[in-house]
């Protein structure tokens, strides 16, 4: 089965709450037309103006009234035009990662990242902060090691609300590779790294000042390390709960989550699936998703199709019950408008 590049998110809802509040909750998340005008305005910026700092953000703000869309919108304009310096680190050569600097040049680390959105943020009046550590991008890796090295990634927290959020420009403006040994950027927008709770961040985000540490209970570097890396669209489609996850893989390091792979929160939700990776036989296990620019999605044990999910008149909530007496793998499948399968999540049945 082919796995995505392609930027769906599959994962279980964690709601305890009444059928409609849940299904109603759920559609609302698959609407992304709250920044619909936002994000339209955004890249519409004239190129005339993208290298003043102060006509920029006199620009963005016309569009942005509370916290929240402030930071929107320069998280969406950063994402945009700003490339990531794949060049200079193959290199071993930095360039200017000043605010002004990357502001001129449209090139930066991640370091260059957060500090033009600092930069910018405060002129817009946010309270906002870069913020320099250690990081964890590749869901295949099962060991890491920290130890004697400096933190490679650097990110922003903003307070809204009257509470940190985390934001990573440089992660939601594409995707690093290494092919033949040097790293390769692909520009891919993904809004998986806006408006993140400090739970859903420490997965793959931890901040050398200890005082941004605002999970209970608290991480050490060390604890970092061995915490199993659960995928950021495991919480934005809503299949798991940030905080019940965490303080489950602290406790238990034998945890095992479902396998999921990447998609986009305006496109894919979960109202129902099992959060465990290991699912018992001969016990009904329920599905359902609320998905966009989907025609399908299917239910294969073992590479085999075995069930279609049925789907409702408005032709984007699909439900599935499934029970088997084997012991077997099963896969989650979309098929796209396009006619292209992808493989969502998984399990092991036993």
């Amino acid at each position: 089965m082919k796995h995505p590049i392609f930027y769906l998110f599959l994962y279980l809802s964690p709601f305890i709450i009444a059928q409609n509040s849940v299904l109603d909750g759920a559609q609302e998340l698959l609407d992304n037309s709250k920044y619909m005008e936002i994000d339209y305005y955004v890249r519409s910026c004239p190129n005339s103006i993208k290298k003043d700092p102060d006509q920029l953000v006199s620009y963005l703000e016309k569009m942005a009234d509370t916290d929240l869309e402030k930071a929107r919108a320069l998280y969406v304009w950063l994402a945009d035009n700003i490339i990531y310096d794949a060049k200079s680190i193959n290199k071993n050569k930095f360039g200017d990662n000043t605010a002004l600097g990357v502001l001129k040049s449209k090139k930066a680390v991640c370091e260059g990242y957060a500090k033009l959105f600092e930069f910018l943020g405060k002129k817009m009046g946010l309270n906002i902060r870069s913020v320099g550590g250690y990081s964890k991008n590749d869901v295949l890796q099962e060991f890491w090691d920290f130890e004697g090295e400096e933190g490679d990634h650097a990110w922003n927290v903003i307070k809204i609300n009257e509470e940190w959020r985390v934001f990573d420009a440089t992660w939601g403006a594409g995707n690093g590779e290494e092919s033949r040994g040097k790293l390769e950027f692909t520009k891919s927008y993904t809004d998986n790294w806006f408006n993140l709770s400090p739970y859903e961040a420490i997965f793959t985000h931890f901040p050398e000042d200890t005082s941004l540490i605002l999970t209970a209970p608290r991480l050490t570097l060390k604890k970092f390390e061995s915490l199993q890396l659960i995928p950021i669209y495991a919480f934005t489609s809503n299949l798991m709960d940030a905080e019940e996850s965490f303080v489950k893989a602290f406790k238990k390091s034998s945890a095992n989550f479902p396998i999921i792979y990447p998609v986009e929160p305006s496109e894919f939700q979960v109202l129902n699936a099992p959060k465990e990776f290991r699912l018992r036989k001969r016990k009904v296990h329920d599905f359902e998703f609320l998905a966009n620019g989907v025609v399908d999605i299917f239910l294969y044990e073992d590479d085999e199709n075995i069930q279609r999910f049925v789907k409702d008149d408005m032709g984007n909530r699909f439900t599935l019950e499934y029970m088997t007496k084997e012991e077997v793998k099963i896969e989650i499948v979309v098929e796209t408008s396009n006619g292209e399968l992808f493989t969502t999540l998984e399990y092991s049945v036993y």
